[in-house]
């Protein structure tokens, strides 16, 4: 009985995506299922309902990072940005491999860097005021940042997804 009903969810969820993606008309696509705008509610449920696989992403061979409660921000009851970090907290050497393995799989992904501190790889030398790596999709449709944060010895990396034309909007103080 409870394998039935939770099929049910499945389906309903389906069809909730599926009309949400055609009434939306041109929603842009920050990460997989999470849509630019889509009713915060509805990115809720994704979340809940592929929580699993959406705790093990590799952005680079050796990375974990993961999705979290607090990963979906929004406005306005709608999905603006998501964040993701790393699974663990990292020691400093980790936190560099971090970095660097997931810059290359983004640019293996058609990613084009677009902004890069100079001591981008070094999270005790980057500029907490400022991104530390920023691209942008082949499409301009999402730009990705990641960043270091911690201190001592325990850091953990940042991924944070934006839609393309917001983010410009918002860099140049129009949203």
């Amino acid at each position: 009985m409870s394998k039935l009903i939770y099929t049910y969810k499945q389906i309903i969820f389906l069809f909730l995506v599926v009309f949400i993606t055609i009434t939306t008309g041109n929603s842009q696509s920050l990460y997989q299922d999470f849509n630019f705008k889509m009713p915060i509610e509805t990115a809720r449920e994704v979340l809940e309902l592929k929580s699993k696989s959406l705790k093990n992403i590799a952005f680079g061979k050796g990375t974990l990072y993961a999705f979290r409660k607090k990963s979906l921000v929004d406005r306005d009851n709608e999905l603006i940005s998501i964040n993701i970090w790393s699974k663990k907290n990292l020691s400093l050497k980790e936190a560099e491999s971090y970095l660097i393995k997931s810059k290359d799989h983004f640019e293996s992904e058609n990613f084009k860097m677009v902004y890069a501190q100079e001591n981008w790889s070094k999270p005790l030398l980057v500029k907490k005021n400022l991104p530390c790596i920023r691209f942008v999709d082949k499409d301009n449709t999402v730009v990705v940042e990641i960043d270091p944060r911690g201190q001592g010895g325990i850091y953990n990396i940042f991924v944070t997804f934006y839609n393309y034309e917001w983010f410009l909007r918002k860099a140049r103080g129009i949203e």
